[in-house]
């Protein structure tokens, strides 16, 4: 079977202490969009996973997030002799902070309930998940999701607004690692940001034309000072209209979310010309694949 892995941005990304376990407490937005992968799986009896890609900058075979979620998988149900082929086709740029490896993961895990016939509650899933990687349960969910803890902890929350989202690749990547051991920054609880997310907490819904206008990450500044193309990017998206632009989780795609469509298209069109590699994206919304 071949199904759409999707990308997910981070709408904002606040940063509010750091963890007993070295890991920092985190809150955010995550919103799928319509930028995706293609994975297709042959399940087998051979006992043998084998993953393949079609980007040299994602790994085959045990270095790959979606090769790790079969094995986890099938070793929390006891069933070594399960197997599976997965082709991954990949569209999602790598380390841009879409969530590509996690995405496939997650679409891993909940395709391979239903083909190996596991049968695997929806809360079951998401443990399994949660020990792959810290995004992958999110991906198990999908759609729209208040994030908060190391990441790990997913409230889905229903979306409104229909914007029209530009994504841009600014043409570097920026590891995570380095990110968060460069974040020097006064901690806060409290800004319009959070508020609001306090209140998506509260009421199970984000509207998201108005968090467009609202967020917040932390490692945006971070991220800017060490490569000025990022200032003159989200210069250009604003300047055509966007009601809001910043940059997906410690980076580097940047994005603005647009209510006109030819807006939107415009802040594309200039971004082409400058060389960069642009995706004009709509939200995700949808069930749990589980």
């Amino acid at each position: 079977m071949t199904a759409s892995s999707y990308a997910k941005i981070n709408l904002g990304l606040k940063v509010l202490g750091k963890r007993p376990d070295g890991f920092h407490d985190i809150i955010s937005v995550f919103h799928e969009v319509d930028l995706a992968d293609e994975i297709t799986l042959s399940p087998s009896e051979s006992g043998r996973i084998r993953v393949t890609s079609s980007s040299s900058n994602a790994p085959d075979g045990p270095g790959n997030l979606a090769y790790q979620a079969a094995d986890v998988l099938r070793r929390s149900v006891d069933r070594p002799e399960l197997g599976v082929d997965i082709c991954i086709l990949k569209r999602i740029p790598t380390g841009g902070g879409l969530g590509g490896g996690s995405s496939n993961a997650g679409l891993t895990l909940c395709e391979l309930n239903r083909i190996w016939n596991l049968g695997l509650p929806n809360d079951r899933l998401l443990d399994v998940a949660a020990s792959v990687g810290s995004d992958v349960p999110f991906f198990v969910q999908g759609g729209a999701a208040l994030v908060t803890g190391r990441g790990e902890t997913i409230q889905p929350v229903d979306s409104t607004g229909d914007p029209v989202i530009v994504l841009v690749d600014p043409g570097f990547a920026v590891s995570t690692p380095w990110a968060f051991g460069k974040l020097n920054i006064e901690l806060t609880r409290s800004s319009p940001y959070i508020r609001f997310l306090n209140s998506v907490r509260t009421s199970g819904q984000v509207d998201l034309l108005d968090l467009f206008s609202l967020f917040e990450n932390d490692f945006l500044p971070l991220v800017g000072a060490r490569y000025p193309s990022v200032q003159r990017i989200l210069s250009l998206i604003r300047e055509s209209g966007a009601l809001g632009a910043s940059m997906s989780g410690t980076g580097a795609t940047l994005y603005g979310g647009f209510a006109r469509a030819s807006d939107a298209q415009e802040a594309a069109d200039r971004l082409q010309d400058q060389g960069y590699t642009v995706h004009l994206c709509r939200p995700v919304r949808r069930l749990s694949r589980s």
